[in-house]
């Protein structure tokens, strides 16, 4: 039953509009509910495929020691078997799929902006590339690094630059990298959730234009992305996950709705989904606790 409740309110909070105006007043609540919507339609669809497997649809505990009991002395049966191998093929093997290929490429890039990228004395860990195709990016996953593109800082003024190097310097400091790759893990497995891991990157975007407005003020950076995004200036335009009038809407002419009405819905239901990804996990870590007894294990 907590299984079923916990898949039920994930695959809920992943039907929630992507990147309605609420989300964008309160990022960080935004990424929370929609990350543990997807973790919890992992954890929920877990607990449901456990029941199957072991026949204890009504007791995840025992569910939970059965399918142990039966992996550690291998007879779970051939269905059985085949059901959680397609589970662990349709969720974990799909993320893997994503998620290996998409760190080699990340690898790949930093290595390559690396070689091209000459340093900024005033600015360590940011190397001007040559036609880099974007005003800025960010690269890496431990050691992120801040790329800008040479015609763009050469045509920048002093103040555009600096909006621009403290939005990367949000991304590379609270290593937003990772947290893009654990939502592509998390979503490319389930239907449907394309526009969902796009809402993060989004989100994203909106937690680093909000730390370079702490530093320069929301009018100012409101108005050095425009003038970057919208009107392609310099040429380099802005870069992926820009969603430009989105960012820039929210900067300039925000919504007069107040923002602790928003954070309060999304803490609500994400706290909702955190308790139920507890609860499952305080009963997966009951039912295996016996294995620390040596006479458990069969073999």
């Amino acid at each position: 039953m907590h299984a079923v409740m916990l898949l039920v309110s994930g695959a809920a909070m992943l039907a929630w509009r992507p990147c309605r105006d609420a989300e964008g007043r309160t990022p960080r609540a935004a990424l929370a509910m929609l990350l543990g919507g997807a973790a919890s339609v992992w954890a929920g669809s877990l607990g449901l495929v456990v029941g199957v497997v072991t026949g204890q649809l009504g007791d995840p505990v025992a569910a939970c020691g059965v399918l142990w009991t039966h992996l550690v002395a291998g007879g779970l049966g051939w269905w059985r078997t085949a059901v959680l191998v397609a589970w662990l093929f349709a969720l974990p093997g799909q993320a893997m799929f994503t998620v290996v290929p998409a760190i080699v490429t990340t690898r790949r890039v930093r290595s390559r902006l690396t070689r091209l990228g000459t340093g900024l004395a005033d600015h360590p860990h940011v190397v001007a590339v040559p036609e880099l195709g974007t005003t800025a990016v960010t690269v890496g996953l431990l050691r992120p690094l801040i790329a800008v593109d040479t015609a763009f800082w050469s045509q920048a003024t002093p103040l555009q630059q600096a909006i621009v190097v403290a939005h990367e310097g949000a991304h590379r400091r609270y290593h937003h990298s990772l947290v893009e790759l654990l939502a592509r893990g998390l979503t490319a497995p389930l239907p449907g959730t394309g526009a969902i891991y796009e809402c993060v990157r989004r989100h994203l975007e909106a937690l680093a234009d909000d730390a370079a407005v702490r530093a320069h003020g929301r009018r100012p950076v409101g108005l050095a992305l425009g003038r970057i995004a919208l009107a392609s200036y310099p040429a380099a335009g802005l870069g992926a996950s820009g969603a430009a009038v989105w960012r820039v809407q929210r900067l300039v002419a925000p919504t007069p709705a107040p923002a602790w009405r928003a954070r309060l819905l999304l803490l609500g239901t994400t706290f909702s989904l955190a308790a139920g990804l507890v609860l499952v996990a305080a009963e997966a870590a009951s039912a295996l606790g016996p294995v620390a007894d040596p006479s458990f294990c069969p073999l």
